[in-house]
């Protein structure tokens, strides 16, 4: 590790956050699958992965040649770390709100999204824990169709360990496409992939790069990756222990690790054990909290004798409290989702969960009661902006309904009793 101040580890970030080249060459895939479809993924398949495919869709025959692999401690393993997220995931369900007033009736209502993309990377490992920690909150919001996509190796194939997860949570469109340009797949479309109303799930800086450019295009979760770790220690940490986490988070390609300490001892020893990564020599634990709150990393993990001075303060994807709580936990098995917002996105974004694949919306019912009481108060609200087809809107009901307005509402409140 090395020793920095907090003003080079600011520029250090940025320079590796901020890449106008990477983003020139993210438009030109971007233009390039709107432009061509399907023979732009072909193209950008055997240019970044290596492989020559004619058919992006994984055949059933694939599919069923997976499962074999799904089978025995493996098996088990996934079972149970399903399990804890889908119960986690359960609990996130939210309930319709009902306002009731006299006069008007205003619901808050939730509907799952129809179709979402999932994007799992496959660059270094069979990433079986992203795809439980989308696909089940996906599956659990009661999301209609799911889309996934991940690259294939060079022979193209997909993982069979990838692929075999993915048929025991009964995704049915999966399709062999990567990066960028998977991204863009899902957010326009193209003759095989369907177009999406979002694309979730973690990835290189070009697929975060891709979801940044196509915002509004589709939905987007977060930007997610590379993987991101701030840990806070005071003297009580154990010098092992901490680089054992940054190491685990920086073996993902492109991961940052940062330690912030109170002791330099500490600081020293973790030098010692891990090879890559930062850390700071803080004054104390306020000074700590200022520098994390400006990093909002992915996951913040709390080392230290009183941790309750970080915990309703800190701003990070997630927190995580002791030396019994690595973040490898949160990777894996504890329930919420590891897809987190990196690239100081937690100050205004959170982790994927049951909302992500939720959309709210409101229904209003008002009476001519309430019509006459409040609507010459809209009326001149909508004359100071100077909308005076808005103000007519009101005037012309509180003129002249008529009669078949006043019979609408007699029918409306016939049948609500009936309800």
């Amino acid at each position: 590790m090395q020793q920095v101040n907090w003003t080079d580890l600011q520029k250090i970030l940025q320079q590796s956050r901020f890449s106008p080249e990477i983003e020139k060459k993210v438009r030109m895939i971007i233009d390039r699958v709107k432009e061509k479809g399907d023979e732009a993924l072909f193209a950008c398949t055997e240019l970044f992965d290596g492989a020559r495919i004619r058919k992006l869709r994984v055949s059933e025959k694939e599919i069923r040649a997976s499962r074999r692999y799904f089978k025995g401690e493996i098996k088990t393993a996934l079972q149970q770390a399903r399990l804890r997220i889908e119960v986690y995931h359960r609990n996130q369900i939210p309930s319709k709100f009902v306002q009731k007033e006299k006069d008007c009736r205003i619901e808050f209502c939730w509907a799952p999204l129809d179709v979402v993309g999932i994007y799992v990377p496959s660059s270094q490992a069979p990433l079986v824990s992203s795809v439980l920690m989308t696909v089940v909150p996906a599956k659990v919001a009661g999301c209609q169709r799911i889309v996934v996509c991940t690259p294939p190796g060079r022979d193209g194939k997909v993982n069979p360990y990838l692929l075999s997860c993915l048929d025991w949570l009964g995704i049915k469109d999966i399709f062999k496409v990567g990066g960028a340009q998977a991204v863009a797949a899902m957010a326009l479309g193209t003759e095989s992939i369907p177009q999406v109303d979002k694309v979730v799930g973690p990835g290189s800086v070009y697929v975060n790069t891709a979801k940044k450019l196509l915002f509004g295009e589709t939905g987007v979760d977060t930007l997610a990756g590379p993987s991101e770790l701030v840990i806070f220690s005071d003297e009580s940490g154990v010098p092992a222990v901490i680089a054992a986490d940054l190491a685990a988070q920086m073996e993902h390609v492109g991961g940052t690790g940062i330690l912030l300490t109170t002791c330099e001892s500490l600081g020293r020893k973790v030098e010692l054990l891990v090879r890559d990564g930062y850390w700071l020599l803080v004054k104390n634990e306020e000074q700590a909290l200022n520098i994390i709150n400006q990093l909002a990393p992915e996951h913040l993990q709390i080392l230290c004798w009183n941790p309750s001075v970080f915990i309703p303060r800190a701003v990070a994807g997630v927190i995580f409290v002791g030396e019994a709580t690595p973040t490898v936990i949160g990777d894996y098995f504890a329930g919420p989702s590891h897809v987190l917002p990196t690239q100081q996105a937690a100050r205004h974004s959170s982790g994927v969960s049951v909302y992500t694949f939720l959309r709210s919306y409101a229904v209003i019912r008002a009476s001519k009661d309430f019509l006459k009481k409040w609507g010459n108060t809209v009326k001149k609200m909508a004359l100071l902006e100077g909308l005076t087809a808005h103000a007519r809107s009101i005037e012309i009901r509180l003129t002249s309904g008529g009669k078949k307005w006043e019979e609408r509402q007699k029918y409306t409140g016939k049948q609500k009793k009936q309800r």
